[in-house]
């Protein structure tokens, strides 16, 4: 049961951090996000994050997955075990979108992804509490994420597929997310 999928308008994420955590957006527009997930050799469909290392990267090799990872400036590595903890270059956790300029009086975005690494990525190998920190690696604040997560929970829209349905959504305005379901029995 369920079929759901929430839906919010990023730039209505990007204005709630604008009027209520102005000094964290300025420390995200200046240094960005780094995501930190540590990844099993195999797959593991209990896992929020799921894809092995081998799957995330689309290789078949420690050897090709290492000479991969070497060659993305500012991202980082280390072996635990069999597992790889992996520690992204910075990246952009809030946008402007241009091609929209002429059509709104807001086009900054906010990016999904560090609310879902925040509240989604716990699992036996992974802290959610640590899974994303500034670009220049400060932590950032628990109670801003836990805003910002509250308040993209109290305004989402969820959508209740029904058979037949198809959605088109622009990707960098919209962000989207599945809510927990249950096959049906014999589902293939």
């Amino acid at each position: 049961t369920g079929g759901e999928t929430a839906l919010i308008d990023s730039t209505i994420v990007y204005r709630y951090v604008q009027d209520n955590h102005p000094e964290f957006l300025e420390k995200l527009k200046a240094h960005g996000a780094r995501y930190v997930r540590t990844l099993p050799k195999e797959d593991d469909p209990s896992s929020p994050i799921g894809r092995s290392y081998y799957n995330t990267y689309q290789v078949d090799s420690i050897s090709a997955l290492e000479a991969k990872l070497d060659t993305i400036a500012g991202l980082e590595y280390e072996w635990i075990g069999e597992d790889l903890k992996v520690t992204s270059e910075s990246v952009s956790a809030v946008k402007l979108i241009r091609e929209h300029s002429s059509n709104a009086v807001y086009q900054h975005t906010f990016h999904n992804a560090v609310i879902a690494a925040f509240t989604g990525w716990e699992d036996s190998r992974n802290d959610r509490l640590k899974s994303v920190r500034l670009g220049n690696d400060e932590e950032m604040p628990t109670d801003v994420l836990e805003s910002i997560a509250s308040f993209m929970e109290s305004n989402k829209v969820n959508y209740r597929w029904k058979k037949g349905d198809i959605f088109c959504l622009n990707n960098r305005l919209v962000m989207h997310s599945r809510n927990p379901f249950t096959h049906p029995p014999n589902f293939k």
